[in-house]
């Protein structure tokens, strides 16, 4: 814990990057190394310490490139804290406010951030984000897309254990269905909220497609073609499927997103605007 203190000045506010209604989010230097300290308002929860204490193999369990790495842990009678390595670019959602990122750059995003949800679905047992979304996905200084709060805060925070299904179908479908919520943002940089049937997914999606507000205007338009971004709104529009057992699993999103990034390499962009652009039927 003293070495938390020092790394935050003693947990100045200036250090102080976020709130959360469990605790407070510092950014802090441990040897040099720029760091993100999350400090829980609680006591230590049974099941993390045990955790911890017997499984040695905790940390590397949920190692990925594709995930916000866990550094270190540190408890005392009165708190807990999380240190994870530090993204500099901040979140998806507030990156995407002010920058002109490529269609090609926006694919190779969503296929990371859907590298890192396979990676904990493909655990043993399977590990759901059960909480994934834009704010979720952090960028590294190469803008690289690592997810943020996969695993370690259902330990750390026994409620989230019991969080509510407004999505229906399992906790895996429920992190497909976010997925095609953060697929949806990640094109348009508008938040759609949650969508709770077909009917409200395309009541969202339909007059923004046939009247050119749909994609976010600082796409540059040179960079994506007719197909590629046709076959971004098929996966898209699976993803966000009901019944939530029609979803794909995210082996198959990482599929098709790794195609579209191929295709998007190979294409000769010769662009087509206007609403033919999206003529495409949505089943």
């Amino acid at each position: 814990m003293e070495e938390l203190r020092q790394a935050t000045n003693n947990f100045d506010m200036d250090n102080t990057i976020g709130h959360g209604s469990h605790g407070t989010v510092y950014t802090g230097l441990i040897k040099d190394m720029p760091v993100v300290i999350k400090r829980e308002w609680c006591s230590p929860q049974p099941r993390f310490l045990d955790e911890v204490h017997t499984n040695k193999k905790l940390v590397s369990y949920i190692q990925h490139k594709n995930l916000v790495n866990l550094l270190g842990y540190c408890c005392d009678d009165e708190n807990q804290s999380l240190v994870f390595e530090y993204m500099v670019n901040g979140s998806v959602r507030d990156y995407l406010e002010s920058s002109d990122l490529t269609f090609k750059k926006r694919i190779s995003i969503a296929l990371d951030a859907a590298k890192g949800l396979l990676h904990l679905h493909n655990l043993d047992p399977p590990v759901q984000h059960k909480r994934f979304t834009a704010s979720k996905v952090l960028l590294d200084a190469n803008l690289n897309a690592k997810v943020s709060d996969g695993a370690m805060l259902g330990l750390l925070q026994a409620s989230d254990i019991h969080l509510a299904n407004p999505r229906g179908g399992s906790e895996e479908t429920i992190d497909v269905y976010s997925f095609g919520l953060f697929l949806l943002e990640l094109i348009t940089c508008q938040n759609p909220g949650l969508l709770q049937s077909d009917y409200e997914v395309l009541q969202w999606i339909s007059p923004r497609l046939f009247t050119n507000t749909f994609w976010d205007k600082n796409i540059p338009a040179e960079t994506f073609t007719r197909p590629s971004f046709q076959a971004y709104l098929i996966i898209m529009s699976e993803c966000l499927e009901y019944p939530p057992i029609n979803r794909p699993k995210m082996d198959v999103v990482v599929t098709e997103l790794e195609t579209i990034y191929l295709n998007v390499i190979s294409e000769n962009h010769e662009v087509s605007l206007g609403s033919e652009l999206f003529n495409i039927t949505i089943e």
